[in-house]
């Protein structure tokens, strides 16, 4: 099974102390952070896009880049990009010259996002995201593997006669991924014939294997001939004991999360009402893998059996937490965990 690393690059003050970093630290942090994922072994690496946010991190692209002239196998890959507020030609040219500086290592993550108020600074319609996002997987796809294009769409300008430069490395194209947290979500990705990334922090557990059939089911019956892929991202906090890591998570997990739910619906955070799988750590119905290197091997385990997964992703540096925390968790899954999921196939 392939591991990745994950950023969303959130700037939170520390719930516990009050204490903010600067963006300038945060942005350190981050690159570290990400800096470390091919020296611990991790496959892949994955940066957030968010805007009018604080979530950080607006164009991951950049930091692929950088990470991309300092690393030589780790797959880089965007969690995601919001597909429905750029123009499909860019982020065509963006990721074809991530592939080729990278010698064909770029992956792009889409998905329409989940806060309704940045389709507003756009000048965007957000009922209208499902189809930008439809209309905008086409064009890239068709401009990564054509030549001589014409294009005609409802979102952009018409393209006459039009050959991208420069053509990415990997055929037919870098891999294609949309975020999915619904059932429709997945079906949209089986019929369009993309892979699949589900974050267990917005589907029960008991969700997930409803969603993976589902995708197979629709990916069967429109006969793609190429293999699906699916992947898994969650938070993940690894401590030496149990104790310590429900310790920890307990005074950062549920205020970041009120935070996040916040942002999606518009209520106060004190107002948000947090589902238990988010907060009963250490339960079996649990999405965050919390704990223990055991505990937190077994969990991991657990979701990807249940979504068939043959990659998944860890995100640990958020929430305001003290960095030395972030990293030991860090190191301590990379020298305890890591190893042994990487010899598992669990999705067979």
């Amino acid at each position: 099974m392939e591991v990745g690393l994950c950023s969303l690059g959130d700037h939170r003050a520390d719930p516990v102390t009050g204490v903010w970093t600067t963006q300038d630290e945060r942005h350190a942090h981050i690159m570290e952070y990400l800096l470390a994922a091919e020296p611990l072994g991790f496959d892949t690496l994955v940066c957030g896009e968010h805007h009018f946010s604080g979530f950080i991190m607006s164009v991951p692209q950049i930091f692929l880049a950088w990470i991309a002239g300092q690393t030589e196998r780790i797959r880089l890959a965007t969690g995601v990009t919001l597909l429905p507020h750029h123009d499909p030609v860019r982020i065509a040219e963006d990721f074809a010259t991530l592939d080729v500086v990278s010698g064909g290592r770029a992956e792009v993550w889409v998905g329409k996002g989940v806060e309704p108020y940045v389709y507003a600074h756009y000048g965007q319609d957000f009922k209208q995201a499902t189809a930008m996002q439809r209309e905008g997987l086409d064009l890239l796809t068709r401009l990564w593997t054509e030549t001589d294009l014409t294009w005609t769409g409802q979102f952009r300008p018409p393209l006459n006669g039009v050959t991208l430069q420069p053509r990415p490395v990997q055929t037919p194209h870098p891999p294609i991924f949309i975020a999915a947290g619904s059932l429709a979500s997945a079906e949209e990705a089986a019929r369009l014939g993309v892979n699949l990334t589900v974050t267990g922090l917005s589907a029960d557990l008991d969700s997930m294997p409803l969603m993976r059939d589902r995708y197979l089911e629709v990916w069967a019956a429109c006969g793609h001939a190429h293999k699906p892929r699916i992947t898994v991202l969650a938070h993940v906090h690894c401590a030496p004991t149990s104790q310590e890591a429900f310790d920890t998570l307990r005074q950062y997990q549920p205020p970041f999360q009120s935070w996040v739910i916040s942002k999606k619906t518009g209520v106060t955070p004190e107002e948000v009402e947090l589902p238990s799988r988010i907060t009963n750590f250490g339960s079996p119905e649990c999405v965050i893998a919390c704990g223990s290197p055991q505990q937190v091997l077994d969990k991991i385990c657990q979701i990807v059996e249940l979504m068939g997964a043959d990659r998944y992703i860890y995100q640990g540096d958020y929430g305001g937490q003290p960095w030395p925390k972030v990293m030991g968790s860090l190191e301590r899954f990379s020298d305890r965990v890591l190893p042994q999921l990487k010899t598992l196939d669990l999705a067979a």
